[in-house]
């Protein structure tokens, strides 16, 4: 009886490793196309594609994921969803183009050309709108326009748009919808869309001599934008599939791609620590919502203040980053509190800040950029060479490092330096009060570092300080437009900001870091004591405050 039930048991065993083995637990990794062509295998794609239709076709038993873009498509892959991921390779090779991608290509041994075309708005209050569209590829085909702008934006490192803008008189505006997420063709740099789809919407503003309305929307939702009559064009790496042409036209391709596929890599590297947490190596497995370095933030939301360079730093360093936008750093802080934000990007300063409030925060080991600040002053300022001299004696004497250690400590003790002299003249200074520990409202008044910096070089040159408190990307326009003489407010000294305006010479350098969540699994190693202690001295400092 025991030698039966054995014997049932390996052949159960048997089966049902067969059977388990056709989802992956024995199956070889890709390393080519046809070699999906299996039920074993399964292949993400975008939803409505040219890509989806063609594995359809050509890999018949293969099974297909569709996903809405390919941040989405892309994490399905890191965690095992699919076994391949299948997209446009220029968009492919421009969105992962280091290492750190965590992706490899394998061999493409089917063909498959992938055709981009115009969407068209079928009920377009334009008139002959298809014809227009495709009489307009055909003048830039011919006169090699096309191929000029595809050699410029397949360089990787260009962002700078090749046609020029121009302003145009008319009655109509023609509504373009994109998705600014498929780099080189429409993607965002410094907080404006450009690419090569941006530059064929000049190119068409020219044409037609009609004004364009670029309308940023999901990638999923293109579509939809001409069916409810919300756009007439979609301009946006926007392939042709059959399942949508009754519901929109498609123009005659104006770029001819291939399809590229990839698979995820082999986990090799280990993970860096938080700065908080001195080893981390007891966390696994970890959450997949918990962050432990910049490599984790990809596609996911990262919060940075308007009007600051953090948002290139952060798509420098971070994967396809869903940036969110905020106008001050309280804002921001509660968003990430709210689990609205899965990061923030701050000066190291403020973060430290920021972490005295908040015991559940880390920093992460991974930094972003260092920056110069400067105090900022209108192009040509009769001040710069005082205001530069002013800070090399503060730098030279230790004065500057001195305020710096004053606000760090964050005592409720500490107080501004108040003008006790009476200028000659006044300097009005332009700053946003919502950034500590560099300018913040105590006690009802100005306080910080740059507060400390203003009043001390007013002292030194005579002049009454007022200052004009208001949201930060306001400061540089309050400079150009003379409403303010100076500016301070932790200002990065950039080459594209010098364009418009002066800074001194640097007062204070810093690093830009990124702000998350502490890992459940950090928490709990620590232990709870630490917790209720960061509480109870939280809650110390607000009494005093």
């Amino acid at each position: 009886m025991q030698i039966r039930s054995a014997t049932l048991f390996i052949i159960f065993g048997a089966l049902f490793a067969i059977c388990t083995g056709c989802k992956g637990l024995t199956k070889d990794q890709l390393a080519s196309v046809s070699q999906a062509n299996s039920p074993k295998y399964t292949i993400g794609v975008e939803a409505a594609s040219s890509v989806q239709e063609s594995i359809q076709n050509l890999l018949p038993k293969a099974g297909i994921k569709q996903y809405p873009d390919l941040i989405t498509a892309y994490f399905a892959l890191q965690v095992g969803d699919i076994d391949a991921l299948a997209y446009n390779e220029t968009i492919l090779t421009h969105t992962f183009n280091d290492s750190t991608s965590s992706i490899s290509y394998i061999n493409n041994d089917v063909n498959m050309p992938e055709e981009i075309v115009i969407g068209m708005n079928k009920h377009s209050t334009i008139p002959d709108l298809k014809r227009i569209i495709n009489k307009f590829i055909d003048s830039l085909n011919a006169a090699g326009t096309l191929n000029e702008l595809n050699e410029h934006w397949n360089i990787k490192s260009n962002t700078n748009s090749l046609i020029s803008t121009k302003e145009y008189d008319s009655d109509h505006v023609l509504r373009i919808a994109t998705s600014a997420d498929v780099p080189p063709f429409s993607f965002v740099h410094e907080n404006q869309i450009v690419g090569m789809d941006i530059d064929i919407i000049k190119l068409l503003e020219d044409k037609l001599n009609i004004k364009t309305s670029i309308i940023k929307t999901d990638r999923n939702k293109l579509v939809n934008a001409l069916k409810n009559n919300e756009a007439d064009l979609i301009i946006s790496a926007f392939t042709k599939a059959e399942s949508i042409q009754s519901d929109i036209e498609f123009s005659k391709p104006y770029f001819i791609g291939k399809t590229a596929f990839v698979i995820r890599q082999k986990e090799s590297a280990k993970e860096q620590p938080l700065s908080k947490v001195p080893q981390m190596t007891y966390l696994e497995p970890k959450k997949p919502d918990e962050i432990y370095k910049l490599a984790d933030l990809s596609g996911k939301n990262v919060g940075v203040q308007s009007g600051s360079t953090l948002d290139e730093q952060v798509q420098q360093f971070i994967k396809l980053p869903r940036i969110q936008y905020y106008t001050n750093i309280p804002e921001m802080t509660h968003a990430l509190e709210q689990r609205e934000l899965d990061a923030i990007a701050v000066d190291y300063s403020v973060a430290e800040t920021i972490l005295k409030h908040h015991s559940h925060f880390s920093i992460l080991k991974d930094r972003l950029n260092k920056d110069e600040f400067g105090i900022a002053m209108s192009k040509n300022s009769p001040l710069k060479a005082s205001i530069d001299s002013c800070i090399k004696v503060l730098q030279s004497k230790g004065e500057i490092q001195k305020i710096k250690e004053k606000w760090s400590q964050n005592k409720s003790a500490v107080r501004a330096i108040k003008q006790d002299w009476n200028g000659t003249d006044t300097l009005i200074v332009g700053t946003e009060a919502l950034y500590a520990p560099y300018e913040f409202y105590q006690w009802g008044e100005l306080s910080g570092i740059d507060i400390d910096i203003i009043y001390t070089i007013g002292k030194m040159l005579n002049k009454n300080i007022k200052f004009a408190d208001m949201n930060f990307d306001v400061l540089i326009p309050s400079l150009i437009n003379e409403k303010t003489d100076l500016c301070i407010a932790a200002i990065s000294i950039t080459e594209e900001r010098s364009n418009f305006i002066d800074f001194s010479i640097p007062y204070d350098k810093n690093e830009s870091v990124i702000v998350v969540h502490t890992p459940q699994h950090a928490l709990e190693k620590i232990g709870d004591s630490t917790g209720v202690l960061s509480r109870l001295f939280q809650n110390i400092q607000e009494w005093f405050n």
